[in-house]
């Protein structure tokens, strides 16, 4: 049978007899080590843009790769990342501004083209990225 169809919200395709499990963007942009190498990339750029480096000065950065790592691993549709609850509590008292927080998306959409990540699947990732805006920028001339 040439037509597939999806199955309820599982995340499986049916073609004829079986069923075939739908691979994830976390999947489809190479799992944990791609999204750890786009955050590593990412994180050397903020640390060389003057308006970004300040808010890292004092960061644990292995910890916070890691910490990235894991919530864009799990947004994507892989292994689930604690952190996520804290992203509020974590940046309350930083000073992220709305110019702040577009610079360093800006960097990760660089990142990402410069990657070859498909166009579709990066408008995921940033549109991911652009639902904490509310959770981490504190600016309220906005």
């Amino acid at each position: 049978m040439s037509e597939q169809e999806r199955v309820g919200g599982l995340g499986l395709w049916w073609t004829g007899e079986m069923a075939l499990d739908a691979p994830t963007l976390f999947d489809r942009l190479g799992g944990a080590a791609v999204i750890a190498e786009i955050v590593t990339k990412l994180y050397e750029r903020t640390s060389g843009d003057p308006e970004l480096a300040p808010y890292f000065h004092t960061t644990d950065m292995e910890l916070q790769r890691r910490k990235l790592s894991e919530m864009i691993g799990e947004a994507l549709g892989g292994p689930e990342a604690p952190w996520l609850l804290g992203l509020e509590e974590a940046h309350r008292g930083r000073g992220v501004s709305h110019r702040h927080f577009s610079l360093l998306a800006a960097h990760l959409l660089d990142l990402l083209e410069e990657m070859n990540i498909d166009p579709d699947e990066a408008d995921v990732v940033m549109n991911w990225v652009a639902q904490g805006r509310d959770a981490i920028v504190e600016d309220p001339d906005y």
